[in-house]
């Protein structure tokens, strides 16, 4: 692969390359080269006439000619092909060789454009010599220019497919400026790209060769496919089984893979495995690397994940015991649930009876056994209840010997947190004043989400509710994805009385769950294993900011701190005040056209919507839910934790708890006491503000959200007059005309047409938004409109039906009280009881009509505008639309009389004609051109559906006279002109018909553009 845009600029002309005597030794090279043709060609001709002699000499004998076949190298059978490595390259012919010499010689000089520009030359002649790739890679490499480097490294790896060794270097010489590009950033998406590629080729090769499966599943790990590199690396394992290295990997992607109990179950047993063939070896050394105590943690960290204490601690005493060389003392795996081992002095110890004391030295005992890993073994025997062997443990983690913990602070708040579970805080609260002294005096370690959690649970245990409510929603702000800080706030509102407080702790725990949905570990983040706290090199580097385009829907309101609650809720006022003032100042540049203006009112308009939309009491509680995305229940789970169990019976406790009972849905629609605004400002502004919001979205090209926009306004309590509603169906309807979105004006015209204004006016809206959306008339044709317009002539037809059985009960009724009572005055009131006038819509038939009409359904259609016709006969465009039902259904192929069918047609179509042109006149007598014009051309195009192309043309050529006669244009059609149009009808016509000449002039006249 050549990118061209290598050598734009940097090539000279070829005869400025070489001077003098380059020129007279490339000519003799030269020579030589046409010699050595010279002498193929006439070797091949001696062949050639050997041959020819061959055959007559056989045909003069009478004999068959057979040609010699021909010889293989050595006289021996060919062995099968080697596919294990690269070809061996070809020698490079002699002109080649000395341009690289020039080359090679100007790169050692530094003349790097010289270089450029022979290696340019050598590639030019012949684009598969390796060295000139890698000799120009170098050289642009020098110079700067990494990208095209690296496109010349892919083009040498290219001429020499199956050197798996070129493909690894290819890759890691890409990936060099990984670490100075940003992420998300196209660049380094391409980067990636690039060495995926490039690993992928060596694999094709050698499958398996481990650095270039390693190399690829780093790769896709830093893509963000956790699942896909662990399977990569499954792979590689497979290959290595022994390759710490790779044991290493998986056990870091499994922690970030969304099925974490899946990921640690396969990362513990590759490290056990590993484990077992080390033993097996007596060595500590395994393939790329050393077994080491950081190792084991690593391993540990997957049994708690999968919450299995009683194996972790065993393999915790067995694995430690090893490491410190004391594997054969294995009697001490029969004490399960005793950790005498690890004990400091020997008091009991002794008892065992397998036990010698002198056999090993004090420190691999108790006295080697990290401070972590001892903190690691107090937890587990903690969760098992063992309390005699946990408070031993816990003893020699005296938090008063502040030295032992400066190297392992993480674990300061495991041990808090065990103490928490089993209700001591008072002394969890010494361990985590010991992590804030060395947070805060080596600031090495920050004081993160967990522990602000742990403090909280703190100040919880001791019934300090408030500042637990505070360090819980500190620790959501410090790490939004954090689980246990909304599980523990969660525990905390649902105890409140108030409902706020258990809505509170409905929404925490939805978002908990769609958090571990989501892949979550608990935490919000993947923690780093416990290890030896290394000295930073440098300045620390700092957090990254929270990127402000993905906040969270909900916040955490504070409910405990009254003091705190009102600060927040004047603060989020005074917001949504600055939003509104910015509204106001680039609201006149934005509607004159200023880009930057319009990003910045749509961005201010976007937090005022969401700071609305965050309201609940403007929404009834499910919709609530659904607009901050807790509506769906998660699923999907294989393997699902205690936790997640427990958060779903709490989740499915407050849902029934909050659910509305039967019947007082509509009870809670509006609240007893509604305010007359919001933030200060009357919701009629509010109301604006959504469905400008809205025609900005769509303009933008983002009609889908303009539509959330709409569907949140309409779903608010607060616009429920008909009025309001009206205004936002409008808004969304014109937000889907102007989308092109047929299906999203199909619905809204059936709201109007349904449950808004039921009538003739609600037909036409339906026929114009499905009309000037440009789009194909699927949603218009489609089976559900069809079912809901013949719905509604149903429900027409049985409302007449009833009328007139009504009607005939009561004229029979008024004609026995006449005959019995001759009153007149009494026949009148008999009269006046009958029931009005109640006639079928003219609209709503004709429209069924055209529905089937674009089906091609045309009888049906017929049937259709004849009930139209028959309520009105002098209707142009019924006249005009069964004309051309008949027309079209005479030309189908199964028509039965299409004679018939045509004439028909013509007779409907010309009564619309005469029509058209009879009411063709305003009220003042003027002419309205446009209507006459639209008649003439309607049935032009009649005669030219059916092939008249001569009547067509004179029916044209009305409508470019009505176009010189008229002035004025207007009437209903405004002042549309179709002249245009017959010009270019006509002129199609002629040259159809083969009239060049009548096609040239009314080109000329009518269709020039000025």
């Amino acid at each position: 692969m050549v990118d061209p845009s290598l050598y734009q600029g940097s090539v000279p002309e070829p005869e400025t390359m070489l001077d003098e005597d380059e020129d007279e030794i490339a000519s003799n090279i030269s020579a030589d080269s046409d010699a050595l043709e010279l002498r193929a060609e006439v070797e091949r001709f001696d062949l050639q006439q050997e041959a020819f002699v061959a055959r007559q000499r056989a045909e003069a004998a009478g004999l068959p000619y057979q040609p010699p076949l021909p010889r293989k190298a050595g006289g021996r059978k060919s062995k099968p092909r080697r596919t294990t490595g690269p070809r061996k390259a070809a020698k490079l012919p002699p002109d080649i060789q000395f341009r690289m010499s020039l080359a090679n010689e100007a790169f050692q000089q530094k003349d790097y454009d010289k270089t450029i520009a022979h290696l340019s030359e050598i590639i030019r002649i012949n684009s598969e010599v390796f060295n000139a790739w890698m000799l120009l890679s170098t050289v642009h490499e020098t110079l700067g220019n990494r990208e095209q480097a690296i496109w010349c490294r892919i083009s040498a790896a290219h001429l020499t497919p199956r050197d798996v060794p070129q493909w690894i270097s290819t890759a890691e010489y890409a990936l060099e400026c990984l670490e100075e590009l940003e992420d998300g950033t196209s660049e380094k998406d391409e980067v990636l790209a690039r060495a995926y590629a490039c690993y992928t080729q060596a694999l094709e090769t050698d499958r398996s060769n481990i650095t270039a499966r390693t190399g690829r599943a780093d790769v896709i790990m830093t893509q963000g496919n956790a699942s896909k590199a662990l399977a990569e690396y499954q792979k590689a394992l497979s290959y290595r089984p022994w390759n710490i290295r790779t044991v290493r990997n998986i056990a870091d992607v499994a922690l970030d893979v969304k099925d974490r109990r899946k990921g640690a179950d396969i990362a513990r047993g590759a490290y056990r495995r590993l484990v077992d063939h080390l033993q097996a070896e007596g060595t500590f050394e395994a393939e790329e690397g050393w077994f080491e105590w950081s190792d084991l943690r690593i391993y540990l960290e997957f049994f708690t994940i999968l919450e299995q204490w009683q194996e972790g601690a065993r393999e915790l005493k067995e694995i430690s015991r090893w490491l410190l060389g004391r594997r054969s003392e294995a009697y001490w795996d029969q004490w399960v649930d005793d950790d005498r081992e690890w004990d400091i002095q020997d008091d009991r110890r002794i008892v065992v009876p397998e036990f010698e004391p002198a056999k090993f030295p004090p420190q691999s005992y108790g006295q080697g056994l990290p401070v972590d890993l001892r903190a690691k073994l107090y937890v587990y025997r903690s969760k098992l209840g063992l309390e005699y062997e946990a408070n031993l443990h816990l003893q020699l983690l005296d938090p008063d010997r502040q030295e032992n913990f400066m190297d392992f602070p993480d674990c300061l708040k495991d041990i808090a947190v065990s103490l928490l579970d089993r209700d001591r805080a008072d002394e969890a609260i010494r361990y985590l004043d010991l992590y804030r002294h060395i947070a805060i005096t080596t600031g090495d370690v920050a004081l993160d989400a967990d522990f602000s959690v742990c403090q909280g649970r703190y100040h919880m245990a001791r019934g300090e509710k408030a500042a637990a409510e505070e360090c819980f929603i500190a620790a959501i702000e410090e790490d939004e994805d954090h689980i246990e800080a909304r599980v523990q706030l969660a525990n905390m509102y649902e105890g409140e009385e108030m409902q706020e407080g258990r809505e509170e702790a409905f929404l925490l725990v939805r978002e908990a769950m769609n958090l571990e949905a989501r892949g979550g570990d608990g935490t919000g983040r993947r923690r780093g294993t416990y290890g030896p706290r290394k000295p930073r090199e440098g300045k620390p580097r700092p957090r990254r900011p929270r990127d402000p385009n993905k906040k969270s829907n909900y916040v955490p309101r504070r409910l405990i701190n009254a003091e705190k609650r009102r600060q927040q809720e004047l603060e989020l006022a005074a917001e949504a005040s600055r939003n509104f003032q910015r509204l106001r100042e680039v609201q006149d540049r934005a509607l004159a056209g200023d880009e930057q203006a319009k990003g910045e009112w749509m961005k201010a308009a976007k937090n005022l919507i969401d700071d609305f939309r965050s309201y609940k009491q403007f929404y009834p509680w499910e919709k609530y839910i659904k607009f901050l995305g807790y509506g769906a229940n998660v699923q999907g789970q294989a393997a699902v934790p205690a936790r997640n169990m427990k958060l779903a019976a709490m989740e499915e406790r407050l849902r029934q708890n909050l659910a509305p009972a039967e019947g007082q849905e509509s009870a809670i629609r509006v609240p007893i006491k509604f305010p007359s605004e919001h933030r200060g400002v009357t919701f009629d502004t509010w109301l604006d503000l959504f469905l400008n919001y809205a025609f900005a979205l769509v303009r933008a090209g983002q009609h889908r959200e303009a539509y959330v926009v709409c569907h949140a306004a309409r779903d608010s309590i607060v616009w429920t007059s008909a009025e309001s509603t009206f205004l936002i169906h409008v808004a969304w309807a014109s937000c889907a005309v102007y989308a092109g979105d047929e299906e999203t004006c199909v619905a809204i015209a059936r709201y109007f047409m349904r449950d808004y204004m039921p009538g003739t006016d609600s037909y036409r809206m339906f026929s114009a938004m499905c009309r000037v959306c440009q789009t194909p008339v699927s949603w218009y044709t489609s089976g559900p409109a069809q079912k809901f317009i013949l719905r509604q002539i149903k429900t027409m037809d049985n409302i007449v039906m009833r009328r007139d059985n009504n009607a005939g009960n009561s004229t029979a009724g008024a004609a026995a009280t006449a005959m019995t009572n001759p009153d007149p005055n009494s026949r009148a009131a008999a009269a006046s009881d009958a029931p009005n006038d109640i006639g079928l819509d003219v609209a709503l038939l004709t429209i069924y009509g055209h529905i089937l009409f674009t089906t091609t359904s045309y009888t049906y259609a017929l049937s259709y505008f004849a009930r139209a016709a028959s309520l009105d006969p002098s209707n142009p465009l019924i006249n005009l639309s069964t004309g051309l039902a008949y027309v079209h259904y005479a030309l189908k192929r199964q028509a039965t009389n299409r004679q018939y069918l045509l004439t028909q047609g013509f007779a409907f179509l010309f009564r619309y004609y005469e029509d058209r042109l009879r009411n063709a006149k305003d009220g003042d007598g003027h002419c309205s051109v446009a209507e006459r014009q639209e008649a003439h051309f309607n049935i032009a195009r009649a005669y030219s559906l059916v092939g008249l192309a001569s009547l067509a043309v004179e029916y044209y050529k009305r409508v470019l006279a009505e176009g010189r006669a008229g002035s004025d244009g207007g009437g209903v059609m405004g002042n549309e002109d179709l002249r245009v149009e017959a010009a270019f009808n006509i002129r199609t016509l002629c040259y159809l018909l083969g009239d060049v000449e009548g096609a040239r002039a009314v080109a000329g006249e009518w269709l020039v553009l000025e």
